[in-house]
């Protein structure tokens, strides 16, 4: 069922709907039966699992009314209950722009969070909710016409959004597309990946670390070297790259020595220049403490501590662990500053101790 905003009729039975409802929006009412049609958040009803493998799923997801089209290599904070509380994590939306559903694909991380959830228990007509789009990590406009586009593990879901985004845009151009993957039963979105690879304006490569490769795929890993030796003009082309940290970082290292063209990235987990050098935590209303080691977030220390302060994506992005820092000194995981704080607010994701901190958790 789908409801027409834009109709007269329907415009009129709205406001007459909101009159007689008051407080509520009959959309209040209409969640009762079916929660999509919330009007205050976004919310998505799960249409199918696609099992990728036995530790990674597709979901394919029909969001409410509020949701706006993403663009092609965007992210959502997605969020599930799980044992009666509300977790949320950030995962690239892996369908093009324009698609119905729209999809995210998961892969099982064994911490026992969102991820293993919606791999081992989640299932067709589920609820979940959902961010607004968002990223910076898209195509510009007007797009190259040639592109370099490197991946590796999970990281192959925004680009696997940019590629069939621009290859069903009518481009002209050409991407050269390489993924980095152990073997051929971690790879996700496998099936996808072999048609796309049929356009003539995509040369994508696969390449094995761990596995046989087959089919024309090839063995080996990114190292220093390996850019400039394995694509032709690699130096000269915008590069998009997204993967884990160490991928990520000998990308950058390279591109800073040899790279003439844009860079554009994605972390799935967030740099960090140290976590400080420690000290005592104490949370002001739940009563207790803990020493919190060097190199550990507050919010890993008051997990540790047998709290469950609010998050999301644990990458500093979301801003869902933002907690009031009555007193004490931090420092940012990301930049390594130090800051000394007096009831401020700060994500406990990406700070840690620096000395004794006072929490309002």
């Amino acid at each position: 069922m789908h409801l027409d905003s834009s109709s007269p009729r329907n415009g009129l039975m709205r406001r007459l709907g909101r009159a007689l409802a008051s407080p509520f929006d009959p959309e209040d009412y209409l969640a009762l039966f079916d929660a999509r049609y919330s009007s205050r958040e976004i919310l998505a009803r799960v249409a199918r699992v696609r099992r990728e493998s036995d530790q990674a799923v597709t979901l394919e997801l029909e969001p409410n009314r509020l949701w706006k089209p993403h663009r092609a290599g965007q992210h959502v904070l997605l969020g599930v209950d799980i044992d009666g509380a509300r977790q949320q994590r950030c995962f690239s939306l892996s369908s093009a722009p324009g698609e119905w559903p729209v999809t995210v694909t998961v892969k099982a991380n064994g911490g026992g969070g969102v991820s293993d959830h919606l791999v081992h228990r989640c299932r067709a007509g589920d609820l979940v909710s959902l961010s607004a789009p968002a990223g910076d990590f898209v195509i510009p406009e007007p797009a190259p016409e040639r592109i370099l586009l490197l991946s590796a593990g999970s990281g192959v879901t925004p680009v696997h959004s940019i590629v069939k985004s621009w290859l069903s845009s009518g481009q002209t151009g050409r991407l050269i597309w390489v993924h980095f993957e152990r073997n051929y039963s971690s790879l996700l979105l496998g099936e996808s990946l072999r048609e796309l690879a049929l356009d003539d304006r995509l040369d994508f490569r696969l390449v094995l670390s761990a596995d046989t490769p087959r089919g024309g795929d090839f063995s080996g890993r990114l190292d220093e070297h390996w850019l400039t030796q394995q694509v032709q003009d690699a130096a000269a082309l915008p590069l998009f790259v997204c993967g884990p940290q160490g991928f990520l970082d000998t990308v950058i290292d390279w591109h800073g020595r040899h790279g003439q063209g844009p860079l554009f990235h994605e972390r799935f987990q967030q740099a960090t220049s140290g976590g400080g050098e420690g000290g005592r935590v104490r949370f002001a209303r739940s009563g207790g403490e803990t020493e919190a080691a060097a190199g550990q977030s507050l919010l890993e220390a008051a997990e540790a501590a047998g709290l469950r302060p609010r998050h999301g994506c644990r990458m500093g992005i979301c801003h869902t662990c933002k907690c009031r820092v009555a007193r004490g000194r931090v420092r940012d995981l990301q930049s390594g500053e130090h800051r000394e704080l007096n009831n401020q607010e700060i994500r406990i994701c990406m700070h840690g101790a620096d000395g004794d901190v006072e929490l309002d958790l």
